[in-house]
């Protein structure tokens, strides 16, 4: 196996240099970059902190939605499943009598105001203007789909087309609304702030938390446990597993087991910011991986990864990639069978207890529209008064 990297440009390149040797401080170069960029690191956190004291002190401006909103977040850039989780919950709200709407930013979404990417029945923007965590979600959730840059304008889209809960995808620095409850992710060690380390806020900003959720990406990396800022908050475990296959036919995803990848000899092809767990769930299939392209975190695949994608295609069984990374190479012309995706989802400890969490505080800060709430042992049921 060998991993190539085509057609990187300069910005997927110091991207993926801080990723693989300044952040965990790897060799010479990586432990001599992470300390000339301390100062850095120092001054971003200052920047942090006085924001973040602006807020508490009501010296800037925080909106509240005209309906509950809970985020999923965490405290560092990327790779924490922030995506899966927030569908889980969303689903599961839903599930419970909700209607929910998933509200994103949309990274690299072209977009300036707030767009609604899907009403439930899939997306109805292309990846390239939404951004392909939002179409993702559209493929997948069968609620709405929202990206707005400003976080209150898309959650009061969402209440004006008759959701009445928003889930926040990566919310948590948005302090700008209002939540009813944060929810935040953590997964193995985090290091320092950025740009020394990965960290978008210090660990004691784990204060603003609801609850705290410790990923397992299959690396038993919840085994080093969450950081003493976390002390006090109730705390959950979380494994992203492998459930399926997904091929798009005509951009109608369609599932398989995950068996039928069992043995083949396959090329895979990531886009995302941790993609050493994706390898390692395809070690644990025995697939045999002739080839590894391995982009930067939310890469565009274009014309110029086209062909390099489809000569190697042509000498293994098939393509493996995310489903990240599937809303954007399904456009290309792949023949049937070649291009396969592997479907992670959360598995959550205590998910009972959670859920009831989450509605439990919801119903405390943030009573919902026309609605009166018992309490059961499945969690809460909703009425209309």
């Amino acid at each position: 196996m060998y991993r190539r990297r085509p057609n990187e440009p300069v910005r997927e390149l110091a991207a993926r240099f801080l990723r693989s040797a300044v952040w965990p401080r790897r060799g010479f170069i990586g432990q001599f970059s992470h300390w000339l960029l301390r100062p850095a690191s120092v001054a971003y956190g200052a920047a942090v902190t006085l924001r973040n004291l602006a807020y508490d002190l009501g010296l800037l401006r925080v909106t509240r939605a005209s309906i509950p909103v809970v985020s999923v977040g965490n405290l560092a850039v990327g790779g924490t499943g922030k995506t899966p989780v927030a569908q889980w919950l969303a689903r599961k709200l839903q599930e419970r009598g909700w209607q929910v709407a998933v509200v994103l930013r949309g990274y690299g979404a072209q977009v300036r105001g707030p767009v609604v990417v899907s009403k439930g029945r899939g997306p109805e923007v292309a990846a390239r203007h939404a951004g392909d965590e939002a179409v993702l979600l559209a493929k997948t959730f069968t609620g709405g789909v929202i990206v707005s840059p400003e976080r209150a304008s898309g959650v009061e889209l969402a209440a004006a087309a008759g959701y009445d809960l928003a889930v926040l995808d990566d919310g948590f620095q948005h302090r700008a609304l209002a939540r009813d409850f944060d929810l935040v992710l953590l997964s193995g060690r985090l290091g320092a702030l950025l740009p020394a380390g990965p960290l978008r806020e210090p660990y004691r900003s784990l204060a603003r938390a609801h609850a705290v959720a410790v990923v397992d990406k299959g690396a038993n990396l919840w085994l080093l446990g969450p950081p003493r800022s976390a002390s006090g908050k109730p705390l959950f475990y979380i494994r992203l597993e492998p459930v399926a296959l997904v091929e798009s036919h005509g951009g109608r995803w369609q599932t398989q087991p995950l068996q039928e990848l069992s043995g083949r000899r396959v090329a895979v092809v990531t886009g995302i910011a941790e993609p050493e767990p994706f390898y390692a769930v395809l070690r644990q299939w025995e697939v045999q991986v002739a080839e590894v392209f391995e982009f930067a975190d939310h890469h565009a695949y274009s014309a110029a990864d086209w062909p390099v994608l489809s000569r190697s295609a042509q000498h293994v069984d098939c393509l493996v990639t995310t489903e990240k990374d599937l809303v954007k190479l399904e456009h290309f012309p792949f023949a049937r069978g070649k291009l396969l995706a592997v479907r992670v989802e959360p598995v959550v400890e205590r998910e009972e207890e959670l859920l009831n969490l989450v509605e439990s505080q919801v119903l405390r800060t943030h009573a919902p529209r026309g609605k009166f709430a018992t309490h059961t042992n499945g969690g809460f049921r909703y009425g209309h008064q």
